[in-house]
């Protein structure tokens, strides 16, 4: 019997006490019991958690802390419900901390490294490429691509602009030093590309537990002492409960079990036959490590609940891809003036009213149309600016006309137009002047033309007030807007 009444009774499990405990569950007891008959090297396979969750943080530390300059990948695959998150945040964790991270450090890093969305992952990134600009070289660091599935675009090859500019980023990112922790639900939606980059997988699922059942009765015994002793929560009053278990694989089998996985087209339910046919490298109780994530989960929930939102809002105000990244920068302008929105002055609309107005300075002046529905928003149009770039461009074209011209008119009047051999011809003497220069494009209406790109107009967008839904949303999130908008800004907001 496994009985966990603080953290030293989980450090303490030996390979014997946790098997004791696999024995009981369904798939040990079905398949396995018979497939592992005649293996003696099972019980070594059997690890305690904490240390499993130690050796395979140090391990990725030393793959992108080593001589060579590279990457690692993690997968981590389950149901809903096993864990994945929760898994995926402690290894950030224990990585950040063997970098050489305080917990402090961690606490705050968090909402730049967990990714959601693929717009998340193209800005950290991107942040990742500037610090290695700032420090002269490739730093270690890891990163979570959080419930993959959500942004399957970013595997899902050929499927959209964004998911285009990811499969071909992971390839140039190899030698940045970046640990990715990714976990997913749906495998089949990764593309090959991302495949093939995985170093390691892990497997993980849940047995049930019949509370009062014989046949259950050690892992019930853990299971109830672990959530009240650790997790200081009471059990489900229902008469089942899942005990939570993981499956670490190495880069060899890795590979083979995502093709078979594909082949076979198994449901992510189905995966406990994998451990029939692939024999793990080591199996752990997942469900003991739990209160690893602890103190980062509030960040995470924050940067989940964020998300999800701005898709909600992406919907309601009907916002088109191409114009999220604007209404993105907007409500980040928003929450760093959260202070001049009042929302006891409430416009004829029903908008919150900006005291004073916000403005933002935009790129496509229909906004004001797209976004309309937003607040009480409207198109400026600030003073025309001499464009220098331009101007130096037009100069640069006016230079090499003349010169073009006084060769010619230099070769004309040196050389003898009858040449011996017509390979010697430089210039075809005998079209026009016209042929060899276009003057069509520096007649009087292309000249007007030239004049108007000498100077541009800026667009800024004024927000006089704002829709009491998003400033609910900005009010909340006005700490993950902060942390994160460096995300977005690493990206310019062209998303």
């Amino acid at each position: 019997m496994v009985y966990i009444k603080d953290i030293s009774d989980i450090e303490k499990l030996r390979p014997a006490d946790i098997l004791e405990l696999f024995e009981e569950t369904k798939v040990y007891r079905l398949e396995l019991n018979i497939a592992w008959a005649n293996r003696t090297d099972i019980l070594k396979r059997f690890i305690n958690p904490i240390q499993f969750l130690k050796d395979i943080s140090q391990k990725i530390v030393n793959a992108i802390n080593s001589t060579i300059d590279e990457d690692y990948w993690l997968l981590i695959l389950g149901e809903p419900g096993t864990g994945k998150s929760t898994l995926s945040i402690a290894f950030y964790k224990y990585i950040l901390r063997n970098l050489g991270y305080t917990d402090a450090q961690i606490k705050d890093l968090v909402y730049l490294d967990v990714c959601y969305l693929p717009y998340d992952y193209l800005g950290r990134i991107a942040l990742h490429g500037k610090q290695i600009e700032e420090k002269g070289k490739p730093f270690p660091h890891a990163i979570v691509l959080d419930e993959a599935h959500n942004m399957f675009d970013l595997f899902a090859e050929g499927s959209t602009n964004i998911a285009r500019k990811l499969l071909q980023r992971i390839y140039e990112i190899r030698e940045w030093r970046l640990a990715h922790i990714i976990n997913t639900q749906i495998p089949q939606q990764l593309a090959k590309r991302s495949r093939d980059r995985f170093h390691s997988l892990i497997i993980l699922w849940k047995e049930p537990i019949y509370i009062g059942n014989k046949e259950t009765k050690k892992m019930e015994e853990t299971y109830l002492s672990y959530i009240q002793n650790i997790l200081k929560l009471e059990p489900n009053k229902d008469d089942i409960g899942y005990f939570l278990w993981g499956a670490f694989y190495g880069k060899e089998q890795s590979h083979k079990i995502l093709r078979w996985i594909l082949r076979h087209q198994l449901s992510i339910e189905e995966l406990r036959p994998i451990l029939k046919y692939f024999i793990p490298d080591y199996i752990f109780p997942m469900l003991l490590l739990l209160h690893e994530s602890t103190e980062l989960r509030k960040a995470y929930s924050d940067i989940k609940f964020y998300n999800n939102r701005i898709k909600t809002l992406y919907d309601k105000y009907g916002i088109p891809r191409s114009y999220r990244s604007i209404f993105l920068k907007i409500l980040i302008e928003l929450g760093k003036n959260l202070d001049k929105i009042d929302p006891n002055n409430i416009t004829q609309e029903g908008y919150y009213k900006i005291d004073p107005p916000i403005e933002i300075k935009i790129r496509k002046p229909d906004v004001e149309t797209i976004l309309k529905d937003i607040g009480d928003i409207e198109l400026r149009t600030k003073e025309i600016k001499k464009d220098l770039a331009a101007e130096a461009r037009i100069n640069a074209i006016a230079n090499d006309f003349i010169s073009h011209i006084n060769k010619i008119l230099k070769a004309r009047s040196s050389l003898n137009i009858k040449k011996e051999s017509s390979n010697d011809i430089d210039y075809d003497y005998n079209n026009d002047l016209s042929n060899d220069i276009n003057f069509t494009s520096f007649n009087d209406d292309s000249n007007t033309h030239i004049k108007d790109i000498l100077y541009k107009k800026d667009y800024y967008l004024r927000i006089n007030a704002i829709h009491p839904d998003i400033y609910t949303f900005i009010n909340k999130m006005q700490n993950v807007l902060e942390k994160r908008a460096k995300l977005h800004e690493a990206v310019g907001f062209h998303l």
